[in-house]
């Protein structure tokens, strides 16, 4: 079962990775076309490959840290 907390940040960085392959093989597709279409969808593969991807990085590192700081939270200071 896996830790609260991991699920998602499990589920963003792999996300992330998915679309990335995704826009691989946009990329691929467009290369030997021409129009500001292609350009567009080079531009957006590329923005997302600059800024995008990079968060994954962090985001699995932690993971593999193993860092149990949202399993062993008390939820009794929480109480109003």
């Amino acid at each position: 079962m896996p830790l609260r907390g991991t699920t998602a940040r499990l589920l963003e960085a792999f996300g992330h990775i998915v679309i990335a392959w995704m826009w691989l093989e946009q990329i691929i597709a467009t290369a030997d076309r021409e129009g500001s279409f292609y350009d567009g969808k080079r531009f957006a593969a590329q923005y997302f490959y600059r800024y995008e991807l990079p968060k994954t990085g962090p985001q699995l590192d932690l993971l593999d840290s193993l860092d149990r700081t949202t399993v062993d939270i008390s939820f009794d200071g929480f109480d109003a």
